[in-house]
């Protein structure tokens, strides 16, 4: 069984890692059923600066505007330590740098900034709140102090603002109050607080990516795959749901948010809801490990570990129908 309804034909590749995105290949071409992605951006001015593109959805949406803007438009901006992305439009540092934030608006002048730069380890974040609170929480006001007069800011934000204690029927919308359980969802959820005071802005809830990442060591699909390749045994929840879209569809969704100028709050998330232990199933069947190796468990039986949510499947008619009155498709998200 695949994940999401896809086929392996239409969306694996060959070593059965989501979503047809590389991350040693050069540019990702449009969407080949989307023409009006090339006719809207040809002749468009805008200057994007993208935060944490080595996030496990910075990335896909780093390469679809790299792919849709062309070099001379866009910078990307990726944490210090990172080794191997140093392209001339890709520069090393911390979000919280005031400093060079300024000098990226001085000598730049980004009318949009594209903001996934953030931490959402649990157990990191738990064990180191201020750290948490220094990317997430000030890197917002870092971002918006320097941009805000002068920039339309996106933030990838996260389906972790909400406890999952109580889900709504169908799913939470964006009326639904947040309720952060952990470090991690708190410091999104004061992020976004932030970034709402400025008409100038527009905040997407992501639920949990599923695909590739950079490095090969982010998100998901990395994770439940580096210990089971490894026989290394994986716990996973079973009462733990969240609305996964592809990376592929991620970046699909940014060009189609830019080209709509979009401003407010929305969710985007996949069609169904998948239990961390279904993922898991998923890998484990795919790469065939041996199935001991995989445990699943309530996340109430969890010792010691950081809190956890439970059902935060999000509702995202609201994208879905801008995205329908303007005639635009994000591949398996929406139909019109």
């Amino acid at each position: 069984m695949l994940p999401f309804g896809l086929s392996d034909k239409e969306h694996i590749r060959g070593d059965g890692v989501l979503p047809p995105y590389n991350r040693e290949g050069g540019h990702i071409g449009l969407p080949v059923h989307q023409e009006w992605y090339g006719n809207i951006l040809k002749n468009n001015k805008q200057r994007i600066l993208v935060t944490g593109i080595t996030s496990i959805h910075g990335w896909p949406i780093w390469k679809a505007l790299r792919a849709a803007y062309g070099d001379g438009q866009i910078i990307g901006v990726c944490p210090p330590a990172t080794r191997g992305m140093m392209d001339d439009n890709v520069i090393p540092m911390c979000i919280t740098d005031r400093a060079k934030l300024e000098e990226i608006r001085e000598t730049f002048a980004p009318t949009c900034v594209v903001h996934c730069a953030g931490v959402c380890d649990l157990d990191i974040c738990q064990e180191r709140p201020q750290w948490a609170y220094d990317i997430n929480t000030n890197g917002m006001k870092a971002v918006t102090g320097v941009f805000s007069d002068r920039s339309r800011i996106i933030y990838m934000s996260t389906d972790l603002v909400f406890s999952g204690n109580e889900p709504p029927a169908r799913g939470y919308t964006e009326t639904h109050a947040p309720d952060p359980v952990s470090v991690a969802g708190e410091t999104f959820s004061q992020a976004e607080e932030i970034l709402l005071r400025y008409e100038n802005s527009c905040i997407i809830r992501l639920g949990l990516p599923l695909g590739d990442s950079v490095t090969g060591t982010k998100g998901a699909i990395d994770w439940i795959k580096g210990r089971l390749l490894k026989n290394r045994p994986v716990t996973l929840f079973y009462d733990e749901y969240r609305s996964c879209p592809e990376c592929g569809q991620i970046g699909e969704m940014a060009l189609a948010v830019l080209s709509l100028d979009l401003r407010g709050l929305y969710h985007f998330g996949g069609n169904r809801s998948w239990q961390l232990y279904e993922i898991g199933q998923y890998v484990l069947e795919k790469y065939k490990c041996a199935k001991h190796l995989l445990k699943g468990i309530s996340r109430h039986e969890e010792v010691d570990g950081p809190p956890r949510i439970g059902d935060v499947s999000m509702n995202c008619e609201k994208l879905k129908g801008v995205l329908n009155d303007a005639g635009i498709v994000v591949s398996g998200f929406n139909e019109l």
